[in-house]
């Protein structure tokens, strides 16, 4: 089995979080259709919004946005980029977050210039 070329989800995000699922392996585990791209896109992110957030029920703060808000300012910058691309579909139809995620981009700047080279995060580039 080849390895995926970089940058991908599980080499850009294996040190922050455990529930990764690349966007090709959920289109086959939900086997669903989608009206459009943005449609899908918002399922996927929906998704794996909810993979982040389920380690928070029943904590102290028990609503699941709040929750997931409070979370994702402290230490869960996977949670805060996927609602950022989430966001941008909804708010402003913009996919290209979204295909950036779902590519194992980052959406963040001026990440260490190492985990930078090590994963491609900005995009298959040989600049560091």
């Amino acid at each position: 089995m080849q390895p995926n070329p970089l940058p991908n989800q599980i080499a850009t995000w294996v040190a922050l979080s455990t529930v990764v699922e690349e966007f090709p392996v959920w289109q086959q585990r939900t086997g669903k259709e989608f009206a459009d791209e943005s449609t899908e896109y918002l399922a996927y992110l929906m998704d794996q919004l909810e993979a982040e957030g389920a380690s928070l029920t029943g904590k102290p703060i028990s609503h699941p946005v709040l929750g997931l808000l409070s979370h994702m300012s402290r230490k869960n910058n996977r949670m805060r980029e996927l609602l950022f691309a989430y966001l941008a579909i909804v708010l402003s139809m913009d996919c290209e977050p979204a295909r950036k995620l779902i590519a194992g981009q980052r959406l963040e700047l001026g990440l260490h210039h190492e985990y930078v080279a090590v994963t491609c995060c900005y995009g298959a580039t040989t600049e560091i």
